[in-house]
């Protein structure tokens, strides 16, 4: 009874956590920091400690995630096996458009934190990098709203 809302809510708590620390990072952290004498080395030590954060909620997404879309698919089943009016044509094609943005954000978000030296050429300039992650951020939120309204 409790787990259902508990779940929608740390997935959505830790969407706003990590698309709020990547908009905080690239609108307050990247300009203080571009003031700074050494701006490469308080962005990289930033990006190190932010990533505890990023790993910890995109865990977080994933598995209350797949509990959100595993409990969509058995009532979905549920509903059309009791009536042959029920479409879930555009909500499903709608979902899988919100996966492809999660798969691109999860990319980004471990290029931008994942100490790896193929990685360091966008660690060094990751405001375009987080330009784009808090884009498909806030499509994924209006996209996950979107879906509500039609479940």
């Amino acid at each position: 009874m409790f787990l259902k809302p508990l779940l929608q809510w740390l997935h959505v708590g830790s969407v706003v956590l990590l698309i709020g620390g990547f908009f905080f990072f690239r609108v307050v952290l990247i300009p203080i920091a571009n003031r700074s004498p050494a701006p490469d080395t308080l962005i990289s030590s930033a990006l190190r400690r932010f990533s505890g954060i990023v790993w910890s909620t995109l865990l977080t997404v994933l598995i209350s995630g797949l509990y959100n879309v595993i409990t969509f698919f058995r009532t979905a089943r549920s509903a059309a096996a009791e009536s042959v009016d029920v479409d879930y044509s555009l909500y499903i094609l709608v979902l899988a458009v919100k996966f492809f943005i999660v798969f691109l954000i999860y990319t980004l978000a471990i290029v931008l934190t994942f100490p790896y030296p193929v990685f360091a050429v966008f660690q060094k300039r990751p405001a375009p990098w987080l330009n784009i992650v808090i884009i498909l951020g806030l499509i994924i939120i209006f996209l996950s709203a979107f879906l509500r309204r039609m479940a």
